[in-house]
């Protein structure tokens, strides 16, 4: 990265300037240009905040306030000193100086280009709606439709999921009112957005009225209420979110993680601090997932668990479904299980099929874990839970054995997700004979019965299941 940074005096150079408020209109533009066309420079800055993170550990300073929201203000103790550190080179306190300045650098730079209205282009496309009413000035939009700046739309029934031509992918919620500035950068007046955003659109500006939402390269949502409060949820990557009130956006910002999100009113108040609830955003998360619908005791969440082994996430009222793997291109072929229709003869439920290299995949796991004690301590009651997944495009099979998990993790499942329990090792997660799981004919809809005792063992009941995906 030091290499990196060499590479990449111009653009120090041009931060520094926007932070000193010194920056030209020319320098402004060239910034936009070094940022927008350079991949390289788009990871240094993020590069640049994660540092931060890591040398707030580091050093011996006292972070400002404006880092420090999730800090409990009641405690007025000051950080212990710690024993004089090492000399440390001229490029470490650049590197320093440039991660504390960075959140508002990227703020001023993104309010100068990125929420800048430019007058009636085009800068996105309707991609896609599932019973959605989108209009504009009453007139009803269809999908593929280009929309503009200097409109105002609305959302009215449904969901709707937009391209922007900076590559940015966003799913609005009705109803939902938004407005478009930029071709990487909405308004949302009201309503509820999620946003999916690629290394190629890092930057991707969402206004609200009380806030400034920028993009780090990430999975975030954002909701509005009638009355302006605003809410940011971070569910992977970063964002960095800035009050706005009286049309002005406030100096003090707030840099936001996997698992933080925040809400700020418009009347000025103190921002609240909260965590991430994928709950606001269940039919934009669903819908970006492509699952049409959901029936019975199924839950989706987008984000698995950091640690799911037996008894570390259970439920005696959900069976969790969660994405693992998205537009996963397979590497090699993968051998799957067939999962047999309804009523399929019983030597027909261990077909073995092959999903060939290079077929791009959703991957799903699919979990129940009953409690194993109730809030007594004693054993729970067995738990009996059924459902039904209907998924956007077909099931091409899945896993149910405790082998073909271990041998696809590190393939097909999620990075960083410990999947067992230390306690316990490698234990039970495949179905039980007794559970029952079948697929519809033309492929699309899942339906699952299960049951898991209370007591007596360590096992989970888990599928993978791999579906197919747009292209």
């Amino acid at each position: 990265m030091s290499k990196t940074l060499r590479n990449q005096k111009a653009l120090v150079k041009l931060i520094y300037e926007v932070q000193n408020e010194t920056a030209s209109t020319s320098q402004l533009r060239e910034l936009a240009d070094l940022l927008r066309g350079d991949p390289e420079a788009q990871r240094l800055y993020v590069f640049l905040m994660d540092m931060h993170a890591e040398l707030i550990l580091e050093e011996e300073f006292v972070v400002p306030d404006q880092w420090d929201l999730f800090h409990d203000h009641t405690s007025h103790e000051l950080p212990t000193k710690k024993k004089a550190a090492t000399r440390k080179t001229l490029s470490h306190y650049l590197l320093l100086t440039l991660c504390y300045f960075i959140p508002l650098t990227v703020l001023s730079y993104f309010a100068y280009h990125a929420t800048k209205p430019l007058p009636h282009t085009q800068v996105a496309v309707i991609q896609e709606m599932a019973e959605g009413l989108l209009t504009q000035d009453h007139r009803p939009l269809s999908e593929n439709a280009p929309l503009l700046t200097g409109h105002t739309y609305q959302l009215q029934q449904g969901v709707a999921k937009l391209r922007m031509n900076s590559g940015a992918e966003v799913i609005l919620e009705s109803p939902a009112t938004f407005e478009l500035l930029h071709h990487n950068s909405i308004r949302l007046q009201k309503g509820s957005l999620a946003a999916e955003v690629e290394s190629v659109a890092v930057g991707f500006v969402v206004e609200t009225p009380s806030q400034r939402v920028v993009d780090l390269g990430t999975r975030f949502g954002v909701r509005v209420d009638a009355d302006g409060t605003s809410e940011t949820h971070v569910f992977q990557g970063k964002v960095v979110c800035a009050q706005r009130q009286d049309d002005r956006v406030e100096s003090l910002t707030h840099f936001l993680t996997t698992g933080q999100a925040i809400q700020i009113k418009s009347d000025g108040s103190a921002p609240l601090p909260l965590k991430t609830n994928e709950d606001k955003f269940t039919r934009a998360l669903k819908f970006q997932a492509q699952i049409e619908r959901l029936a019975g005791a199924i839950e989706y969440r987008q984000e698995i668990p950091e640690q799911i082994g037996a008894g570390e996430f259970t439920s005696s009222q959900h069976i969790y479904l969660f994405q693992e793997r998205k537009n996963l291109i397979l590497p090699k072929d993968v051998t799957v299980w067939k999962i047999p229709h309804p009523g399929a003869p019983e030597n027909q439920k261990e077909i073995k099929q092959v999903i060939p290299q290079g077929t791009k995949v959703n991957v799903f796991l699919l979990h129940l874990d009953g409690p194993h004690q109730d809030a007594q301590g004693q054993d729970h009651p067995t738990v009996r839970l059924s459902g039904t997944i209907h998924f956007k495009h077909a099931v091409l099979g899945g896993f149910k054995k405790d082998k073909d998990f271990y041998t696809t993790d590190q393939t097909l499942g999620a990075a960083d997700v410990a999947y067992d329990n230390q306690k316990f090792g490698q234990s039970g997660r495949g179905i039980d004979r007794s559970d029952k799981t079948t697929l519809s004919e033309e492929g699309h809809t899942l339906d699952v019965s299960w049951s898991q005792r209370g007591s007596g063992g360590i096992g989970r009941d888990q599928i993978r299941i791999i579906v197919a995906t747009e292209e």
